[in-house]
Order: structure tokens, then C-alpha cells, then sequence
């Protein structure tokens, strides 16, 4: 079976909208006093703060991003021929949940008893939160799946919505990947050491066979040959068992190092061949997005890609995931 991307909705420091992506994208990093990195431009949602302590009607910033975009994908995708049980959602976050967390852990422990905490904050401590509130909202009763990979969360979403079509689980699959900024997250990764400016992001995908795709009408934007992960416990390990994990999907998919159009990479990993003609670094565009960063690298790939072209998305994450996807664009 051809597994594709069919649709995306994609929001970045840039804007909501692929339009907004692609201009950035292909206007290249931002020159001084601009730089890259910062929320959603044009995308406003409710906070914690904004909530009363008696509220259990919230959702969170994050959420809010996410499920803003699988409303956009459904929409424009109609539901009338997809049956509700075969409907599934596959959804990550490198940190999504941090704020709440935090937020509950410090009422708890400064407020007159443990208990006397905002309702509203726990199911969003919660990592399937975006994945269920859509769920319910568009009513998706098939496969309900939440993954976090850091860096390569994107890559493990689109993999997993494969195998939920490889294994008759789902006819389409709604996946991707988000992520907001904050004080909070910028404070975590400094204390681990990691640099560059922090971006918000989201993209999501609808993906499904080909056959289906063109029997609904829809186009289709990227077929998925191979998508491959890898693990290591050293960081010293990251770039070759990531050149392990390229290799594993070149083989899966019948190509050459050789044949690869466009690179994207997740930082500066280097090209598995030095031959590529092209090389596209969202990251350098639209600053570290974490957990979506891998979702922004494959809508660059889909956006970037040539006429028949074969592009390369990889990602590796200081935790110790990698990831590696090819993608043939029509």
C-alpha cells in the first residue's frame, strides 16, 4: 500500500497557514534586528491564568494550537464517507503540559491545603489532552494515540499513523506534532544546556493510501517510502547511529544516497551525500520548536520538494531518539 500526505495545516512563529510557512521559508532566516523563535504569530487561545480557580472548562495554549489545526485538516478533508470508528488521531508534544504541571505542583504546596488547586490544570497535565480533546470534539472513535520523542516526535507520529494503516487499523489517520513557547520551557532548556531561540510550531497531516486520497478528490502532496527511528544512550553515538538510521530507510525504500533531491535536516547534521543538491534548515527560519520541529521539517520537505523528487527529513534529540524519513513528492 502507497501511504501519502494529502493535507497539512501547518502554524509556526510566521503565522497560521501553510502560506505563511512557505513565504518564511523560502525568504531564509531573518536578518537583524529579527530573529528567529517566538509563539504563533496571529494565534490567540486562552491561558491557565486566564481561568477562574473554580473553572473546569479550559484548554490550555497548546491544545489549543493542536486542535486548531486537526479542525482545519478535517474541513477541508469532510467526514461525510469516513465512517466515526475509523477515524483515528495521532498526536505529539515534546513539552506540552509543562506550565499546568508546574502551576498545580506550586498551588499545592503554597496554597492553605494540597488540595485547593484549579480543577481545570489536571487534565492538561496530562499528555493525551490535545489527542482526546479532539477526539471528542470531531468525534474520532477510531485509534487515539499520543507519542513524545523530543526532536523526532513528528517522525514517531507519522510512523505510527502508517502502522495504523499498514494494519488495517484506520482508513486515514489525522497526526502531527505541536508545541508552544513560554518562560517555563525556556528555563528547562537552559538548565539543560540547550541553545538557539525557542519557537512555537504545529503541523498536521492527514495521511491515508493513495487510492484514497484520489478517489475523495484529494491531492496528493508527498508519498511516504520509508520512515525508519534508531535509539543511543551517548551523545557522543547521535550522528552515527543516525547515519545508521538514514541508511536502514534508504535500504526500505529502494533507493541511493545518491538520488536525494532535498535535505532537511533537524540542525546541522550533515548530508548523508555530498551530492544533495539542496539543503533547507527550517530551524535556521522559524527557531527550535522541539517537539513539532520534526513536523515543520516534513511540511518543508513537502513545500521544498521537486517534481518527483526524492527528499530526506532527519531528526535526533540529545534524550536519544533518531529519526529519518523519505518522502517522494508528486
Amino acid at each position: 500500500m502507497s501511504t501519502v500526505i494529502s493535507l497539512m495545516s501547518l502554524m509556526s512563529p510566521a503565522g497560521v497557514g501553510e502560506a505563511a510557512f512557505t513565504k518564511a521559508l523560502r525568504a531564509g532566516p531573518p536578518g537583524p534586528p529579527d530573529a528567529p523563535g517566538g509563539p504563533v504569530a496571529g494565534f490567540e487561545a486562552a491561558t491557565p491564568a486566564d481561568a477562574a480557580a473554580s473553572s473546569t472548562q479550559l484548554v490550555n495554549r497548546p491544545s489549543a494550537i493542536a486542535v486548531a489545526a486537526v479542525a482545519d485538516v478535517l474541513e477541508r478533508a469532510g467526514l461525510d464517507d469516513w465512517d466515526p470508528a475509523r477515524r483515528s488521531v495521532v498526536l505529539g508534544s515534546g513539552g506540552a503540559g509543562i506550565d499546568e504541571s508546574i502551576t498545580m505542583t506550586r498551588d499545592s504546596l503554597t496554597r492553605a491545603r494540597p488540595d485547593k488547586i484549579n480543577p481545570a490544570l489536571v487534565p492538561a497535565c496530562v499528555m493525551n489532552y490535545a489527542p482526546a480533546l479532539a477526539a471528542m470534539r470531531f468525534d474520532l472513535r477510531g485509534p487515539n494515540v499520543t507519542v513524545t520523542a523530543g526532536r523526532v516526535t513528528g517522525l514517531a507520529a507519522l510512523g505510527y499513523a502508517r502502522r495504523l494503516l499498514a494494519r488495517g487499523r484506520a482508513d486515514a489517520v489525522v497526526c502531527g506534532a505541536f508545541e508552544d513557547v513560554g518562560e517555563r520551557r525556556a528555563a528547562i532548556a537552559e538548565a539543560a544546556g540547550i541553545k538557539g531561540p525557542a519557537a512555537a510550531g504545529c503541523g498536521v497531516f492527514l495521511v491515508e493510501s493513495a487510492e484514497r486520497a484520489r478517489a475523495a478528490g484529494r491531492t496528493v502532496l508527498a508519498e511516504i517510502l520509508a520512515l525508519d527511528t534508531g535509539a543511543f544512550a551517548e551523545p557522543a553515538d547521535a550522528e552515527p547511529v543516525l547515519a545508521q538510521t538514514v541508511d536502514r530507510a534508504l535500504r526500505r525504500a529502494g533507493v541511493n544516497a545518491a538520488d536525494i533531491e532535498l535535505f532537511v535536516p533537524a540542525g546541522e547534521e550533515p548530508a548523508p551525500h555530498a551530492g544533495i543538491p539542496r539543503v533547507v534548515r527550517p530551524a535556521e527560519v522559524f527557531g527550535d520548536a522541539f517537539g513539532a520541529a520534526a513536523a515543520l521539517q516534513v511540511a518543508a520537505a513537502v513545500t521544498e520538494g521537486s517534481p518527483g523528487g526524492l527528499a530526506l527529513v532527519t531528526a535526533a534529540d540529545p534524550d536519544g531518539q533518531t529519526g529519518a524519513c523519505l518522502l517522494r513528492t508528486p
